[in-house]
């Protein structure tokens, strides 16, 4: 699975629990744009740091899902939302979108710094 494509194949796996409004980044961009800023000369540490970072973001792309899809209480689901108002949904998205190079674990950051999410307890 190619990097590009492995949040395209998350996202129809999960039919239908991505929120509508949950946009498409760039994950190739982001990709490029951590290997030019990790600062590693050895391409073995350059493909780790791009491996995890990659990873950080599917899983925040799911973490999103889960918070915002409606579904049985799951000890899976990491995050809760408790705000759902559109307007906040909508100013939190344009905020990510100011960035250079917009991603999943940022959203998932300004949604709980906004308190639109939680940390659900553990189970």
């Amino acid at each position: 699975m190619t990097r590009s494509a492995s949040i395209d194949e998350i996202a129809r796996s999960l039919n239908g629990l991505e929120p509508p409004w949950l946009p498409a980044y760039d994950m190739r961009a982001y990709a490029a744009k951590v290997d030019s800023e990790c600062g590693y000369s050895s391409e073995m540490m350059v493909a780790l740091e791009i491996n995890t970072r990659m990873f950080e973001e599917v899983v925040a792309y799911v973490h999103l899902c889960g918070a915002f899809g409606s579904m049985h209480p799951s000890t899976a689901r990491q995050y809760e939302c408790v705000r759902n108002g559109r307007a906040e949904i909508d100013d939190v998205l344009a905020h990510n979108a100011t960035g250079a190079c917009p991603t999943y674990t940022g959203l998932l950051a300004s949604f709980v710094d906004r308190g639109i999410l939680v940390r659900c307890a553990p189970g």
